[in-house]
């Protein structure tokens, strides 16, 4: 019995053990001290607010809380390692407070320190007011400036037979200085309706332009085929056929054209089976892991012929005698990352297709035969592939 008695005391001795005792590591229960303000400087949208943290051996964090215009509340945290709050995601100038903490490893917070923030002019305005709307092949051709790099989304409807407003589509970007042509429309004239959204949910005001796109007749692929000609490579490799490259899919990285492994240049010839003035073409990379590696065309040339008589021989230092030069071109990658690293602006930018126009001389040919040079690979394999291939202009026959 005399066991029980001191099982019980011990058990009652434990329950009176203050429960802080069991709080957090090197939690003393007592606040942190303020945060003392060191500057605050006001950018497109936000502010930085920089501080001097409080010098408790406890504190874990700091926070900042305010309201935006549209009275939602947030938060921006940041380690007691750092020494400056950025606060974005305003779309309307203004004064605004901010609720400046110390928290540390028990959650306490230190008294708030109120700062007053006047956000410059939101990056969604300023890129729908530097925008200049042009023809292009198909629709407009809306460039514009985005020096702060801001996440956002330009918007386009258009007006329809009723007079009603009908979204179309959206473009997704972060480019600095750019431009973006919304296509497919026909070359009668058209109001655009353009409006910029940022990741927060802002929108602006809209922006109309009244364009007659140019014609922009999509070539047939049914008439597709490969020409074999001296010194092609073959795209049927490795359980791949040449014949993906315009089969109408791509971003996956099990649908394209694929080379044997041979030092570059590698060429191949296409019989688009129609003439036409060339406009325009879209080169699909192929797609999924291989996204900008393993063999997708980096720099490459095009050239054209309306057909094969009266060829040369063959050279293999000048695989466009006897073409005629229909321009040389550079793969773009919008986030800049080396290979293997991949944003969703990249997926997303080449799941619509890489557009590339050819210039004012290019566009007078007729053109029936197609050969496509690739001088680089993205990640410098020596080896070519292809997702997907299209053309545009104005057929002849």
């Amino acid at each position: 019995m005399k066991k029980y008695y001191k099982l019980i005391i011990f058990l009652l001795l434990l329950a009176c053990v203050d429960d802080s005792a069991h709080g957090p590591y090197g939690s003393d229960n007592i606040p942190p001290g303020m945060v003392t303000i060191d500057d605050v400087i006001n950018t497109p949208g936000g502010a930085i607010i920089y501080f001097t943290p409080p010098t408790d051996e406890d504190l874990l964090y700091v926070k900042a809380s305010f309201s935006d215009e549209n009275q939602i509340d947030r938060e921006v945290i940041v380690s007691s390692v750092i020494d400056s709050l950025n606060i974005v995601g305003f779309a309307e100038q203004g004064d605004y407070p901010v609720d400046v903490v110390a928290v540390d490893r028990g959650e306490n917070e230190s008294e708030a320190v109120v700062v007053n923030i006047s956000p410059l002019e939101a990056p969604i305005h300023a890129i729908l007011n530097s925008m200049v709307g042009s023809q292009d092949f198909g629709g407009i051709n809306i460039a514009y400036q985005n020096p702060t790099r801001a996440e956002v989304s330009l918007n386009m409807s258009t007006i329809d037979e009723d007079g009603n407003i009908v979204f179309r589509e959206s473009f997704y970007t972060s480019q600095a200085d750019s431009y973006y042509s919304f296509r497919g429309y026909d070359p009668i004239p058209t109001v655009f309706i353009i409006y910029v959204e940022d990741k927060w949910g802002n929108q602006t005001a809209t922006r109309s332009f009244e364009i007659t796109p140019l014609e922009d007749i999509f070539l047939d692929k049914a008439f597709w085929a490969i020409e074999s000609m001296p010194g092609d490579e073959s795209f049927s490799e490795y359980g791949f056929t040449a014949n993906q490259i315009w089969d109408g899919y791509w971003s996956n990285q099990w649908n394209c054209g694929h080379t044997n492994f041979l030092p570059l240049p590698h060429q191949l010839t296409l019989d688009l089976g129609q003439v036409a003035k060339l406009n325009r073409f879209k080169l699909y990379q192929r797609g999924g892991s291989e996204l900008y590696k393993h063999g997708n065309p980096k720099r490459f040339e095009i050239y054209g012929r309306l057909n094969l008589d009266n060829l040369p021989i063959y050279d293999p230092d000048d695989p466009g005698d006897g073409w005629i030069f229909l321009g040389y071109f550079e793969s773009f990658k919008p986030s800049g990352l080396p290979p293997g690293s991949n944003t969703a602006e990249d997926y997303e930018f080449q799941d619509n297709g890489e557009d590339f126009v050819f210039d004012f001389e290019a566009q007078q040919h007729e053109i029936r035969f197609i050969r496509f040079v690739n001088i680089e690979s993205w990640n410098n394999q020596m080896v070519t592939v292809i997702g997907e291939l299209s053309f545009w202009g104005s057929l002849i026959n």
